[in-house]
């Protein structure tokens, strides 16, 4: 909106400010050659609605809401600004909604994303709540989500393949000789976190590895705590597979603290692909995940939704960037 007051219209046409403010969000309600006066008035002001409330008054916006659990998460980041860019290039304004965990923001924003008028909104990851969010609110043609939605196929989806991922890291550690592979999980409920878990436990049981689980939580917390399970025993794994790079970075300093050196004394590999995992020390082993195609996809499964009502689940596939947190096991 402009610096102009509304007052400041309504002095100038003459009208009261309820009347100026029903001209521009209720148009139907007042008198057209009033309105067409107002309106007058305050184009020849330079008096412009802001973008919301012109939403308001057409019941249709270009706002689209992007809900992410932790925004300090350098994950979530990298997808906001990557949908950011694909946003701006269809024209539409991202709002970046950060829930930190608690429902009862999960439920604002959706109460907020419908009384917008928003087009559609974005969830990434999916949770049990919101899920549960999504079933009450009954958005229909309105929510991509960014992950897998256990138990419900109307809602389009794009993910990265797990197992697949999980499947390179362990075959890449196999190759270099590591036969003792644990695990550190990552964000607790989302269905993420629980798709690469079982796909550790279920790929290494089919080489004959037995699995060793660390930790499994939150971020940070479960790297620690993983770091310290591992230097609690007797026969420790020679690498570690981390749930997402943020995990594996808190693994690495944990037992750099320790005085337990990676590679040299145990490989680490996460799982995303995080810019900032090129320049950690050492430069992190992981399976990236095609974080930009991820933002731009969702919006066209938004788009088409809305377009012919088709639901669309894209499963894209993970690569292997090889660094300097892996190698061979120690002798």
């Amino acid at each position: 909106m402009s610096d102009l007051s509304i007052d400041v219209v309504a002095k100038a046409a003459g009208v009261h400010r309820s009347t100026v403010s029903r001209a521009f969000s209720r148009p139907e309600a007042v008198k057209s050659e009033t309105r067409e006066h107002i309106l007058r008035v305050a184009e020849g002001l330079g008096y412009t609605m802001s973008p919301l409330a012109q939403a308001l008054r057409r019941k249709t916006s270009t706002f689209i809401p992007l809900i992410v659990p932790d925004i300090t998460n350098p994950f979530f980041a990298e997808l906001a600004k990557t949908m950011t860019q694909a946003a701006d290039e269809r024209g539409y304004q991202l709002l970046l909604c950060v829930t930190n965990g608690d429902p009862a923001k999960t439920d604002g924003y959706f109460t907020a994303m419908q009384a917008m008028y928003a087009p559609f909104g974005i969830v990434a990851p999916s949770t049990k709540v919101d899920t549960e969010a999504m079933k009450r609110f009954d958005f229909g043609h309105k929510v991509v989500v960014i992950d897998r939605v256990e138990g419900d196929d109307s809602v389009p989806t794009v993910t990265v393949d797990s197992r697949q991922g999980i499947r390179l890291a362990l075959d890449h550690l196999h190759a270099l000789g590591h036969t003792s592979i644990g695990y550190v999980s990552g964000i607790a409920g989302t269905h993420t976190a629980q798709d690469r878990m079982d796909a550790y436990l279920e790929l290494s049981a089919e080489s004959g590895n037995a699995p060793v689980v660390l930790d499994s939580g939150s971020d940070l917390d479960a790297g620690t705590r993983g770091a310290e399970h591992y230097l609690e025993m007797d026969n420790p794994p020679t690498a570690i597979i981390a749930a997402n790079d943020m995990v594996a970075f808190a693994v690495i300093s944990a037992l750099g603290q320790r005085g337990v050196r990676v590679p040299e004394d145990v490989s680490v590999i996460g799982f995303d692909g995080l810019a900032l995992g090129a320049r950690f020390n050492p430069p992190l082993t992981t399976v990236r995940q095609p974080i930009a195609d991820m933002g731009h996809i969702a919006i066209e499964l938004a788009e088409k939704q809305n377009a012919d009502g088709s639901v669309d689940h894209i499963v894209l596939e993970p690569e292997l960037l090889v660094r300097r947190s892996t190698s061979g096991p120690r002798k």
